[in-house]
């Protein structure tokens, strides 16, 4: 009942923005956690070592992109279910979701192993850096299975209504990540393998307290059940939450786009330099991101209850606060700019020059990408994984790739930084096409 009580609320303009903000504080803090690692990497190991961080990017990008294809689509259908009294069959699917990530953990983790090397290489690693990339590499595909699981659980909690709890839970993985960081880099000599170790530890926060929450305490308003495998609903599952899916795993194969044209532009170093560039980028996505998993359990609510005025109400407040938001990220990191760059190069050098550079022009992204990202999302609440698979993909893949190649040819490494604002910007028509077209069949304008 407390889960009906804290989606079926009727929100304001600040309710919102209250419910709404422990989710975006533990996305961002994902982020900025992520960005520990290459912080104490370039300190305790060096400047061409952070390149291990943007090699292995993609990979991570298809571990956590799993995750929260299941954990978005599994949470759209036990919510669903919930909103319509079915609290058993909430239950059994979820304890299918489970099951399911457990042993599509094992495979992920079998293949990232058996070839490694051609997959190292794949990414983009060149001699002076697979030494730095190995040990990274290794030490996160063998616990692919926590990496999976934290993505899944995190959104599962948080469709719970219990957003500040998430961000709690985050916060303490983050935090302990960071101890961890500098004890095993700094204290025990244990270089960039370290930072892996720490970062799978602090992913285990995420699981521990799922465990107490769903199976000791119960608090859930569903439990685990003995549920009969069911293919079709795994099925239905993943192409729900496939938008999500496509978008963080897009974004991990457009940034091995981007190490290669780095590299053509810029060499090694580049690569280094965009691996800061790609911090940011993650950063701003990840507000939008943590705005709309908030959101997206309480258009599943309305949708399976029936409730048009709210789904009405929710849908204009979400799109205010998309673009204001969008407003104040460009303005705060512009202002931000050398402290941020700074953190991880010395001013004056090549690394720092380039990241500057990149920094700045991937900024008016902000002004476009949480209306895409909350457009996609709106039709993964509503199970259209099709609409919202397919706008993710064209946003995160078709257009991207294309202004990436497109720009670079033109404009150089110029071009490079340009193109994702650019994307942004063209992707944002599509996205307000799309509601506008489906607004009859969910009634949200």
């Amino acid at each position: 009942m407390n889960q009906e009580a804290e989606l079926g609320q009727r929100f304001t303009f600040w309710s919102l923005l209250k419910f709404v903000f422990p989710s975006i504080f533990t996305f961002v803090f994902i982020a900025i956690y992520q960005m520990v690692d290459g912080i104490f990497i370039e300190r305790f190991v060096g400047e061409m070592a952070i390149s291990a961080i943007n090699l292995f990017y993609p990979i991570i990008s298809l571990f956590i992109a799993v995750g929260i294809m299941i954990g978005t689509g599994g949470n759209a259908v036990i919510v669903r279910k919930v909103g319509e009294g079915r609290h058993r069959e909430a239950g059994e699917t979820f304890s299918r979701v489970i099951v399911f990530t457990v042993i599509l953990g094992m495979v992920c983790t079998t293949v990232c192993l058996v070839f490694a090397d051609p997959i190292m290489r794949l990414c983009g690693a060149t001699e002076g850096t697979i030494e730095y990339l190995r040990p990274y590499y290794m030490t996160m595909s063998a616990f692919s299975i926590a990496i999976l699981l934290q993505s899944e659980l995190g959104i599962l909690i948080i469709g719970e209504g219990k957003t500040v709890v998430a961000a709690v839970v985050i916060m303490i993985g983050g935090v302990l990540n960071c101890v961890l960081d500098y004890v095993f880099m700094r204290n025990l000599n244990m270089g960039i393998r370290g930072a892996a170790i720490a970062t799978v530890i602090g992913y285990c926060s995420t699981i521990i307290y799922a465990v107490w929450f769903y199976i000791i305490a119960g608090k859930s308003s569903y439990r685990l059940e003995l549920a009969k495998p069911d293919i079709r609903e795994i099925g239905q599952i993943c192409f729900n939450g496939s938008s999500d899916m496509v978008s963080n795993l897009a974004q991990g194969v457009t940034v091995l786009f981007m190490n290669h044209l780095a590299y053509r532009c810029y060499g090694e170093v580049g690569v280094s330099a965009l691996a800061v560039v790609t911090y940011v980028q993650v950063f701003i996505m990840m507000v939008f991101m943590g705005f709309t998993s908030a959101v997206e359990p309480v258009f599943s609510f309305h949708y399976g209850s029936g409730n048009v005025e709210m789904r009405k109400r929710v849908y204009r407040l979400s799109m205010l606060w998309n673009v204001l938001l969008g407003a104040v990220c460009m303005i705060l990191l512009y202002f931000l700019k050398k402290p941020v760059v700074g953190i991880f190069f010395i001013p004056e050098t090549v690394f720092y020059e380039i990241a500057e550079k990149g920094y700045l022009l991937s900024l008016p992204a902000c002004l476009f990408v949480g209306v895409n990202i909350f457009g996609s999302g709106l039709f993964t609440a509503f199970s259209n994984g099709f609409v919202s698979g397919a706008l993710s993909f064209i946003r995160t893949f078709l257009v991207l790739t294309a202004c990436l190649y497109g720009m670079t040819a033109l404009f150089g490494g110029t071009g490079l930084w340009l193109a994702w604002p650019v994307a942004e910007l063209l992707s944002l028509f599509v996205t307000l096409a799309a509601i506008q077209k489906y607004r009859e069949r969910y009634r949200y304008i």
